[in-house]
């Protein structure tokens, strides 16, 4: 039951003996249910007087089987990130099993994101995965205050109880952080995005935690975008403060492939002078010279994640404030100190 007591599609399900998706199936007609199994649902749902809520209701009779992935991202940027593509084919996987369209929204502009609100406001879709939203994007909250079922790939939004999935961004820099300091490194910097991203302030965070006493913001910079030229900009006022760190951790291998090239160009070596991390195990990892030790995401089963918290907001499920937070993994790689044995 939801937090005031109200029976919901699992509380059905369990009495009904049957899977969550078998009753989903058969309150929103989505797909055959033998009469055996209707029955069932039909008995259990006066058993626990499960009353589908108000909006799903209108939602399902609207029956428009659509749900859209908005992203704010400029399209080159969106098609050119594995993260991003990988977690948008792993949704469509889900919604698609269900009968259910996916559609991609991209707000690369201020007229863009005026239009997708309207839409989105006036029930062009059944519900809508909000992904790179920044912190106290506007978009992001007026979908909010909709009926209208969100998911957001991030943390929660402020003041709101939209649901949300991520990768554990504090936890992997956290876990590089001290294992750099166990390898020895006393000038460990963080090459942060930008500042008004979830995530970059989550990796902060994560730094920060592990470094704790040590902990010196004059070891710390921001990338105006995920982009080489602004992690260019960003690692060379790293170097010109602290000439002679010994370590940088990047919020993105991308960053990371621009802090390497500056610190190359400097006549620094990687990682003899400065170990390198980055995050996301993207191709700009593998491709980097030496390659990037990094932190691995599963990007595809976070998107899987978002459309079957849609779908189940969309049954009728009372989903307000859950919080999904799925692990990921360090891979060490040559641009930076083997794992010591304590680690």
């Amino acid at each position: 039951m939801t937090a005031n007591g109200r029976p919901t599609i699992l509380d059905v399900a369990r009495v009904a003996g049957l899977s969550h998706a078998t009753v989903s199936r058969y309150l929103n007609k989505r797909a055959y249910v033998s009469e055996d199994a209707a029955q069932a649902i039909e008995q259990a749902i006066k058993a626990v007087n499960y009353v589908p809520s108000r909006t799903a209701r209108s939602l399902v009779n609207r029956q428009t089987h659509a749900v859209a992935f908005v992203v704010r991202e400029r399209p080159d940027l969106f098609f050119a990130d594995p993260n991003l593509s990988n977690m948008a084919i792993g949704a469509n996987t889900v919604l698609s099993e269900q009968n259910y369209q996916m559609l991609f929204l991209i707000i690369d502009s201020e007229q863009s994101a005026s239009r997708i609100t309207e839409l989105i406001g006036g029930g062009f879709v059944d519900g809508v995965i909000l992904v790179a939203m920044s912190l106290n994007d506007p978009v992001a909250q007026a979908i909010a205050d909709t009926a209208t079922p969100a998911v957001t790939a991030s943390v929660p939004l402020p003041n709101s109880s939209v649901p949300y999935v991520d990768t554990d961004n504090e936890g992997g820099t956290r876990k590089v952080t001290q294992l750099f300091m166990r390898n020895g490194r006393k000038k460990i910097a963080y090459l942060g995005g930008p500042e008004d991203e979830p995530a970059t302030a989550l990796r902060h965070e994560g730094y920060r935690s592990a470094l704790g006493d040590s902990y010196n913001p004059a070891l710390v910079a921001y990338a105006d975008a995920w982009e080489l030229e602004a992690g260019t900009v960003a690692t060379q006022r790293l170097l010109d403060t602290e000439p002679h760190l010994d370590a940088v951790i990047a919020a993105s291998d991308l960053l990371a492939t621009a802090s390497l090239d500056v610190l190359t160009s400097r006549g620094l070596r990687v990682p003899e002078d400065v170990a390198l991390s980055g995050f996301d195990d993207s191709t700009w990892a593998v491709r980097a010279q030496p390659p990037l030790t990094t932190v691995r995401q599963d990007s595809y089963a976070t998107g899987e994640e978002m459309a079957r918290i849609i779908l189940r907001q969309i049954d009728g499920e009372d989903l307000q404030g859950f919080g999904h937070i799925i692990p990921n993994e360090v891979i060490w790689r040559e641009s930076s100190d083997p794992p010591s044995d304590a680690s």
